[in-house]
């Protein structure tokens, strides 16, 4: 069995998202295409609850860098 992992491909890191990586969406295409080579595919996603501490909002008073 073949399996392809696809880590974090989510809106939020493609460009217009809160956390764009710049050309992020040029990916995009050879994934759909080398897709249909693997018989498991498993896409993973970056999440957070809104309590977590890596949200600046999370630290009153506090300052980033």
């Amino acid at each position: 069995m073949k399996a392809l992992v696809i880590v974090d491909l989510q809106n939020d890191f493609l460009p217009g998202g809160s956390l764009a990586v710049p050309e992020g969406d040029q990916i995009i295409e050879s994934i759909n295409e080398t897709m249909v080579n693997y018989d498991l595919i498993i896409a993973t996603k970056d999440w957070h609850p809104l309590d977590h501490i890596s949200f600046a909002s999370n630290h009153q008073n506090k300052k980033v860098g």
